[in-house]
């Protein structure tokens, strides 16, 4: 192997762990964010606490069966 190849697989892999430990303090750091947070209670908008607010069309009946 040249100089040159040695030097430039040198710096790939340094590259490479910073930004292994780089991602590695931000998983961390939102780990322990999260892990101290208390439990979230969900809001209700408008008295509907389920679709997050999306307006739900109602059921459309079903016709009555025919003998």
């Amino acid at each position: 192997m040249s100089v040159a190849q040695n030097t430039g697989i040198r710096t790939t892999l340094r590259r490479l762990m910073v930004a292994a430990v780089a991602c590695t303090a931000v998983a961390g750091g939102a780990a322990f964010a999260v892990g101290d947070s208390e439990p979230v209670t969900p809001q209700t908008v408008a008295g509907v606490a389920e679709d997050n607010g999306w307006p739900v069309a109602p059921p459309s009946p079903t016709p009555a069966p025919t003998n």
